[in-house]
């Protein structure tokens, strides 16, 4: 019989320690919290998801990833998952597609949830804007038809009637970063070569309610004439980048309400409109519409679908086929060719007169 050597328990004693200390190390140490991070990053979404951009909303925890979801096929790759609360959606779409893909429809996320905001162009050299509410970033694809566009919907903003302050700008920048990370990776992951941005800069608070009579962003330029019944505009400030544009025109009596909404719409935005929605098919036509609802389209450079401008009056506007109805078809000839302009974009279509 072999005898113990008198300091065996106390080697045994030390590797417990040991083992118990690394143990403890890599579950307490942040060096050790965030390679657990890393690799819980590399299993989801495709591994897709900015380790640096996402790390300050999770905390460096996995388990604030969730709700993972693929889906691939002919017509594009769509994935949607959650960060730190954040629905995310990253989708792959040629320029050609109008319709779901594999019964699922990245479509459907773009401009999901009603924002805070008409959408504030993101700035840094980035195709993409916040609505302080819905974040989205486009990136064209230079070596094939399509286009790679990430979204993000942010269900704990602050109202916007308390004061936008620098904590909420710095959100919705970093929230940007994120976004715009992430299409940078689904990008590369999809042999997608696209341009990027720089750092995206501090965001401007977002436009209040001001007179109709003085427009310096998206609604410049709009002439209301005898509409006397608008009160106010609001908007956000003009921009190339911007792959969704509004411009609110508002009445206020008992309360503020919207009476006309001016959109333009470029590449996977108006893709969206020209689903196969049969409420939407009608704008595969270049330009057309009656009573006060009318859309125009033209070709911008680096789409391959054609941008869609439009105005829709709202149920409080009432629509006798006179002045209203001229006025929305006039107002959005100014405002599609602003828009137009300012994005480079050419052959603008406009409805006739005469619809």
């Amino acid at each position: 019989m072999k005898a113990i050597r008198p300091w065996t328990p106390y080697i045994v004693l030390v590797l417990i320690l040991a083992i118990g200390g690394g143990y403890g190390w890599y579950r307490m140490s942040d060096t050790a919290k965030g390679w657990r991070y890393e690799e819980s990053l590399k299993s989801f979404c495709e591994g897709l998801i900015p380790y640096e951009e996402s790390a300050g909303y999770t905390g460096l925890d996995g388990s604030r990833l969730s709700a993972d979801h693929r889906a691939r096929g002919s017509e594009g790759d769509f994935d949607s998952c959650t960060v730190a609360g954040f629905d995310l959606t990253i989708a792959r779409v040629p320029d050609s597609t109008l319709k779901s893909f594999d019964g699922n429809d990245a479509f459907d996320r773009l401009d999901e949830v009603p924002g805070d905001s008409p959408p504030i162009p993101l700035g840094g050299g980035w195709r993409g804007y916040t609505d302080l509410v819905n974040t989205a970033v486009v990136l064209n694809c230079d070596n094939k038809a399509g286009s790679v566009f990430v979204t993000a919907n942010d269900d704990d903003v602050d109202d916007l009637d308390d004061t936008y302050d620098a904590s909420d700008s710095e959100r919705a920048r970093g929230i940007a970063e994120l976004v715009a990370a992430t299409a940078v990776n689904a990008a590369e992951e999809w042999d997608c070569d696209a341009k990027a941005g720089s750092r995206i800069p501090r965001l401007p608070a977002p436009a209040e309610r001001t007179s109709p009579y003085a427009p310096k962003g998206t609604c410049a330029g709009i002439r209301l004439h005898d509409q006397e019944y608008v009160h106010w505009i609001q908007d956000a400030p003009a921009s190339g980048t911007a792959p969704l544009e509004r411009c609110v025109l508002g009445e206020t009596k008992a309360e503020a309400v919207h009476l006309f909404e001016f959109e333009a719409a470029f590449g996977p935005f108006a893709q969206r409109l020209r689903s196969d929605d049969p409420d939407v098919g009608t704008y595969r036509r270049g330009a057309g519409g009656a009573k006060g609802s009318y859309w125009a389209s033209a070709q911008c450079p680096g789409d391959g679908p054609r941008a869609l401008f439009r105005v829709d009056p709202t149920q409080y506007v009432h629509i006798d086929g006179g002045s209203v109805d001229e006025f929305a078809r006039d107002a959005l000839a100014t405002f599609a060719e602003r828009r137009a302009e300012q994005h480079g974009c050419t052959d603008l279509t406009l409805p006739p007169a005469s619809s």
